[in-house]
């Protein structure tokens, strides 16, 4: 189903339906089904916000592979004027583009056909293209040494994860010049049709949550979208330099 089909259908669950209604796990039950046709177990759809908190990465992982959603069947979660803006963006000179939690490889493979020099990164591979690069990992803990990319994109992934300040950090620490992230603009409900563990509901909040707070934050198609230049060299070497220079909370400084 087209993301931005999705996004109105979102924002007329959120904005439209009374809170009490909204998060009726009686009422909400027979669209979730709908949705997660397929999933075996639907309360495991229903009790993901509270579950997933307390499993460990491994046992996260394997959640997320048993769960599957009408939304599987697009090709990217990002919308075409996500995806522009980003485009519109990237200077000319950068040569190397990491895309963190790549998906099925739709955005990873454009910026390829455009010239750029791509590594794919997931937790576990879901395309093959002998021209694109891929490295499995985490964006909470990414294989890559510092400053390893020109421009580091990471398309509608960190509302997913658990540790969000250590997530931001990670990017900013392999990025070297700019880094461009999609999120949804969604209020926080406890039933919703996908699997969020964060929720922003402006530009301006995403900014403040992730620490990115001198970044460029957009609106667009249901989206927000985000541009954070990275600082100068950090003085010396090392992961915990840049860890240091972009702050606890993933603050550029």
């Amino acid at each position: 189903m087209n993301r931005r089909l999705t996004n109105l259908a979102r924002r007329l669950l959120d904005d439209w339906l009374p809170p009490a209604l909204r998060d009726n796990r009686r009422l909400i039950r027979p669209l979730m089904g709908w949705w997660f046709a397929g999933t075996p177990d639907l309360d495991a759809v229903l009790d993901f916000k509270e579950r997933a908190w307390g499993l460990s990465d491994a046992e996260l992982a394997e959640l997320y592979a048993t769960l599957r959603c009408r939304g599987d069947r697009r090709p990217t979660d990002a919308t075409d004027g996500g995806l522009a803006w980003i485009a519109r963006r990237i200077p000319r000179d950068c040569r190397t583009l990491l895309d963190v939690g790549c998906g099925r490889g739709y955005w990873a493979r454009q910026c390829a056909r455009a010239g750029l020099q791509v590594t794919g990164c997931d937790l576990v591979r879901r395309w093959d293209d002998p021209e694109i690069a891929f490295r499995a990992g985490s964006v909470e803990d990414l294989p890559f040494a510092d400053r390893s990319f020109d421009v580091v994109t990471c398309l509608h992934t960190l509302e997913h994860v658990r540790r969000l300040e250590t997530a931001v950090a990670e990017l900013c620490r392999v990025c070297r010049r700019e880094l461009f992230i999609i999120v949804p603009c969604q209020r926080a409900y406890r039933y919703t049709p996908d699997l969020h563990l964060h929720f922003f509901q402006s530009p301006g909040h995403f900014l403040a949550v992730s620490g990115l707070s001198g970044a460029c934050c957009e609106l667009i198609e249901g989206d927000i979208v985000c541009q954070a230049s990275m600082p100068a060299p950090p003085a010396g070497p090392g992961r915990a330099v840049v860890r240091a220079a972009v702050g606890a909370s993933g603050v550029l400084t």
